[in-house]
């Protein structure tokens, strides 16, 4: 049994470095995509038969600004308000109308920091192709219906839009997410395998002083 015991342990530790090396490798693909478009130049016009070693810009249209909302799963906590005085002091004077005011102010802070709004536009590029995007909020003001732009294309894929000195990447956040969601669990998984590899030496040590203790009482 005990050769078991280690044989799991020692599978978990290696299964930290395992992780981060999956995770390592996974990242390296978008990462040098992304490097590799930062450093590439604009397609001449009209682009070339092969667009791969260069960015396309195409022109486009916003023709439909939405937003929507999402219930956040871990909302913040409410405020305090500080407890009722002591029965031994004299009442408070009455707050008027703020004495309900406040509390509902806060409340509806709240609610409405619980709540996260997504802001969507859609494109028509001059292909004639329509491309849905969302967009972060400084972006979405300045793309109204009828604002015209550019979009800049790599590897058949709209990866920035351009409107003025605005600008918003479109890079799948996934594509680099789950590579470093891989990483930090393989770095969790190595760190509490180490620490109880630790805390297993530290009580075997101590079994071993106690032994050593009773098999060799003073005399």
């Amino acid at each position: 049994m005990e050769w078991r015991t280690r044989l799991r342990t020692w599978a978990a530790l290696a299964a930290g470095p395992a992780l981060i090396a999956v995770g390592v490798a996974l990242a390296a693909g978008p990462d040098a995509d992304l490097t590799a478009f930062e450093r590439a130049p604009y397609c001449a016009t009209p682009p070339p038969a092969d667009t791969s070693h260069c960015v396309t810009r195409l022109a486009m249209t916003v023709t439909r600004q939405s937003t929507y909302t999402t219930e956040n799963p871990d909302p913040p906590d409410p405020p305090q308000f500080p407890p009722p005085q002591p029965p031994q002091q004299p009442p408070q004077p009455p707050m008027g109308p703020f004495h309900v005011i406040l509390p509902t102010v806060a409340r509806l802070r709240v609610v409405a920091a619980s709540r996260t709004t997504h802001y969507k536009i859609t494109v028509r590029t001059a292909d004639g192709r329509y491309h849905d995007f969302e967009v972060e909020h400084d972006f979405y003001k300045v793309a109204e219906a009828g604002t015209t732009g550019s979009a800049e294309i790599w590897h058949g894929r709209v990866v920035r839009l351009r409107i003025g000195t605005h600008t918003d990447d479109e890079w799948p956040d996934w594509k680099l997410g789950i590579p470093v969601f891989i990483v930090l669990a393989g770095a969790v998984v190595f760190v509490v395998v180490v620490i109880r590899l630790l805390r297993r030496s530290l009580r075997m040590r101590r079994r071993r002083r106690v032994t050593r203790v009773h098999g060799y009482p003073y005399r």
